[in-house]
């Protein structure tokens, strides 16, 4: 029980500072790709900037004032969860940290836990641009919940398993390896919308709400929203890599994450109602098509 406890200790902070260097590596490769420098200032080649970022949002005075109890409680459960989905990724050799049989399941237990979240984080505020964040963030739901539930439904199917662990050590059935690589960019896309990523970050839209859901929060609240925008996107990446790219996990989250990353520097964003569209109208028609060929 001590060795489970110092394990998940260490895991968790390895994945808050990954979520924290995350950060840097998207704002100094957008910077890049943009022909800006980027964080530069703080530490050789701005390594320190997390750090300093970090220690700034802390000791912010009075971050929880003015702020419900919904509100505080949304976000503090949002970055639990999102801690928790990394626990089922197998990174390890033996399997993930927590191995649960039926872990697809629970991921889209966990997943509706985060929508939730964003959705109360932005309605609990005080302002309307907040409200109107949470709002995108529930219509954001709406529209990406139905081909999610159909990939992961493809892929139990496909796999003939709900064990994220043994995802990588089976074969599949014939039609899967058929439909590995159209599944595999159906879900690239489907992950977007989910992980609120450009071409489709509707509840935050910095450029049209100001930050959206999130734009009454500061100091540690900020913070821990931050992170946990980025510990989704490793889990996502990772269970993208986990599911397709079988044993390099690692290797390959960092290649989807880097593909986000490019698209958010590249991709304008796409209205609401064109979200909708290409996920009921194009997306989940094509899941369906699959799901009857695994059948």
């Amino acid at each position: 029980m001590i060795m489970f406890a110092a394990s998940c200790l260490v895991f968790f902070t390895l994945c808050i500072g990954c979520a924290a260097y995350l950060s840097l590596f998207e704002r100094k490769l957008i910077g890049w790709i943009q022909l800006r420098v980027g964080p530069d200032q703080c530490g050789i080649f701005g390594v320190g900037q997390p750090i300093a970022d970090a220690l700034k949002l802390l000791f912010k005075r009075a971050a929880l004032d003015g702020h419900s109890r919904p509100a505080i409680f949304a976000i503090c459960l949002m970055f639990t969860t999102s801690l928790i989905q990394l626990s089922l990724i197998p990174f390890f050799r033996d399997g993930a940290l927590w191995r649960v049989e039926n872990g697809l399941i629970l991921i889209i237990l966990l997943h509706s836990i985060v929508v939730f979240c964003e959705t109360m984080i932005g309605t609990a505020s005080h302002s309307k641009f907040g409200v109107i964040g949470g709002t995108r963030a529930y219509l954001q739901h709406v529209g990406s919940y139905v081909p999610f539930l159909l990939s992961m439904v493809c892929v139990i199917l496909g796999t003939d398993t709900t064990d994220l662990s043994m995802i990588p050590k089976v074969a599949g059935s014939f039609q899967w390896m058929l439909l590995k690589i159209p599944l595999f960019i159906i879900f690239f896309i489907t992950i977007l919308i989910v992980a609120n990523k450009i071409p489709f970050d509707f509840p935050e839209a910095e450029s049209e709400i100001v930050s959206g859901a999130y734009v009454e929060y500061g100091g540690i609240l900020f913070g821990l929203i931050y992170l946990s925008d980025y510990l989704n996107l490793m889990f996502y990446s990772a269970l993208i890599s986990t599911i397709f790219l079988g044993r390099f996990v690692i290797l390959g989250t960092i290649c989807i994450i880097s593909t986000i990353i490019l698209i958010r520097a590249i991709l304008p964003r796409y209205r609401q109602d064109e979200m909708i569209k290409i996920s009921w109208t194009i997306l989940s028609p094509l899941l369906l098509v699959c799901m009857m060929f695994l059948i």
